[in-house]
């Protein structure tokens, strides 16, 4: 388990040398995300306007952070999103929102390209349901919506101006 763990960036070998020192992440990462996630929704409540009951299924295996996470067709980024990176404001809220779906169904809608520069596939994600991730990362205020492309852009971007507007989340 620590292999895959480190394999997929989540383990600090500093940590070792402190005993303490992963229990007391782990209990502020908690304050953290109970005090700025108690206005989020779970993705079980969730109706979305994007919707995609009869996409392509994939389960995911892992989140690697609030808009990627691994799958049996390999790693896959969220093509709607741009989510905070690691050491950035809402980067754990994110990714702690997206781990939800850690081992769950998703389905998948290609977008206008298939991967990124780094190879990771890009697809927009619904639950097994068909409610867009994507939205609810927005709506939420835990994301941006991708601006340079793809077939739900407009829709996107004026969810990304109604979450700023109202405050929602912990980006704005």
């Amino acid at each position: 388990m620590g292999a895959l763990l480190e394999a997929l960036g989540t383990v600090d070998d500093r940590s070792e040398s402190v005993p303490w020192g992963r229990a007391a992440c782990l209990a502020l990462t908690l304050v953290i995300l109970i005090g700025c996630g108690a206005n989020l929704t779970p993705v079980q409540e969730y109706q979305t306007t994007l919707r995609c009951p009869d996409c392509r299924a994939l389960t995911v295996l892992g989140v690697i952070d609030g808009d990627t996470f691994d799958s049996g067709a390999g790693r896959v980024r969220l093509f709607g999103v741009d989510t905070p990176e690691r050491g950035q404001r809402c980067f754990s809220q994110a990714t702690h929102w997206l781990r939800q779906l850690s081992g769950s169904t998703v389905r998948v809608e290609q977008g206008p390209r298939q991967r990124d520069r780094g190879g990771r596939l890009l697809f927009y994600a619904y639950t097994k349901a068909g409610n867009s991730i994507d939205e609810m990362l927005i709506r939420e205020g835990m994301a941006t919506a991708w601006t340079r492309d793809g077939q739900h852009r407009g829709l996107l971007l004026e969810l990304e101006e109604q979450a700023r507007r109202s405050g929602k989340g912990c980006l704005w």
